[in-house]
């Protein structure tokens, strides 16, 4: 059997994962610049590139299984060794592109995840500073000392 309709499948997957990339990009700038309306609908394309690449992957999976006869391990590597000529030349170049982008897109997560965790702090913060302090609002017992001699003299009288 061909590999070319995975190929194609995989380019496309590819694809997505790049565009993916080029929206955590963009996000890392808005992020930077605190531009969160613009953050918000960036956010809504982010979703439809996630949807979008859960579609193709299970498309993918449904083809690599054919491809390899329904084999349990369903990686690139074992069409990889499968594939014979151009396939497997196509399928190693695939795959080197798809470990570049995916360990850039790791690192870009990771940097998103620091720069929203460190706006939240920064909020919080401002908002520490911002709002005033609430005073204790539980009940205290009066520590007036001579209130209680008053009440011990009640209690401790001798008969």
């Amino acid at each position: 059997m061909s590999a070319e309709k995975l190929i194609v499948t995989l380019e496309k997957l590819l694809k997505l994962h790049e565009n993916l990339y080029e929206v955590t990009l963009q996000k890392t700038e808005f992020l930077k610049h605190d531009r969160v309306d613009e953050l918000k609908e960036l956010l809504k394309k982010e979703q439809m590139f996630v949807k979008a690449i859960k579609q193709v992957e299970e498309e993918r999976i449904i083809q690599t299984a054919e491809f390899l006869g329904n084999e349990k391990v369903l990686t690139l590597s074992a069409c990889i060794e499968k594939s014979i000529g151009n396939e497997k030349e196509k399928l190693e170049l695939i795959k080197k592109e798809f470990t570049t982008v995916m360990n850039e897109l790791k690192d870009r997560n990771k940097l998103n995840k620091e720069l929203t965790k460190q706006a939240i702090q920064l909020t919080s913060i401002t908002l520490d500073m911002i709002l005033p302090q609430e005073s204790d609002i539980n009940y205290n017992m009066p520590t007036n000392k001579t209130t209680d001699k008053q009440r011990r003299s009640i209690f401790d009288s001798k008969a």
